[in-house]
C-alpha cells in the first residue's frame, strides 16, 4: 500500500513537473537544449537522440522541478520520497556548513509540519545569532519566502544568482548536481529595497545506483 501511495504522488507531482519544466518562461535551459536537438535533426535529415548527459541533465530537473513542488505544497510526503536515506541538509545561506546545517531524515521530514520543537538551522547573517525556529518558521523564512515555482531564472549545475556570501556548494558536494530556482528582488512584496529581496534555491542531488536523490536544499539571498 506504501509503494502505491507513493506512485501516485510521483504521478501527480509528474504532471505538474513537466508542466513547469516546458513552460516557455522559465526554461532557457531546456529550450536551448530542445532547439539544438531539432536542429541537429533538421540537418542530418533523422531524428536526433540525448546523450548520457543530456537524459541526466532532463532528469535532475525533472527531479527538482518534483521537489520545488513538493515543498511549495507542504506535501512533505512527497519530498521524502525523493531524499536520500541519509536525509536532506537544509543550509539558510550560500555557504553550505556540512557539520552543523540541519539534517531531516525521510522520516523526521514527514512528520516536521507537526513538530512545535524549535530547533538550531544555523546562524544568522549579519549578526551570527542562531537561527532558532521550529519547521514552519524555517519553511517560511528560508524555503517559501518568494514563489520559486514562478522563478524569473533556472540553472542547472550552475549558480544564476549570487550574493555577497561565498558559495561551495560544489566543494561541499563534489559528486553532486544541484538546480536553482531564482527569483529576481521586487517580488517578495516588501516594497521598494533596491532588489535585495531576490532570493534562490538550489535543490542538490547525488546519484545513488541508477537514482539522482536529493541530499540538500541550498538558499541564497543579499547578504550584508
Amino acid at each position: 500500500m506504501m509503494n502505491r501511495e507513493k506512485g501516485i504522488r510521483r504521478t501527480a507531482a509528474a504532471a505538474f513537473a513537466a508542466v513547469l519544466v516546458f513552460l516557455p518562461e522559465r526554461t532557457a535551459e531546456v529550450r536551448a537544449y530542445a532547439g539544438s536537438e531539432e536542429s541537429a535533426a533538421a540537418a542530418s535529415g533523422a531524428a536526433a537522440y540525448p546523450t548520457n548527459a543530456e537524459k541526466t541533465k532532463l532528469e535532475i530537473v525533472r527531479e527538482a522541478n518534483l521537489a520545488l513542488r513538493a515543498l511549495a505544497d507542504r506535501d512533505f510526503d512527497a519530498l521524502a520520497d525523493l531524499a536520500a536515506p541519509r536525509g536532506i541538509r537544509f543550509s539558510p545561506y550560500a555557504y553550505v556548513e556540512l557539520k552543523s546545517d540541519r539534517v531531516l531524515t525521510p522520516g523526521k521530514l514527514r512528520q516536521a509540519w507537526k513538530d512545535p520543537e524549535t530547533y538550531v538551522w544555523g546562524a544568522y547573517d549579519g549578526s551570527g545569532e542562531p537561527i532558532v525556529l521550529d519547521f514552519r518558521g524555517y519553511y517560511a523564512r528560508f524555503l517559501n519566502n518568494l514563489p520559486y515555482t514562478a522563478p524569473d531564472g533556472v540553472g542547472y549545475n550552475r549558480v544564476v544568482r549570487s550574493g555577497n556570501t561565498l558559495s561551495n556548494l560544489k566543494k561541499a558536494y563534489p559528486k553532486a548536481k544541484f538546480v536553482e530556482f531564482y527569483v529576481k528582488g521586487g517580488r517578495s512584496g516588501a516594497g521598494d529595497v533596491g532588489g535585495m529581496d531576490w532570493g534562490s534555491l538550489r535543490f542538490v542531488f547525488e546519484q545513488t545506483g541508477s537514482d539522482w536523490q536529493l541530499i540538500g536544499i541550498v538558499g541564497d539571498r543579499w547578504t550584508i
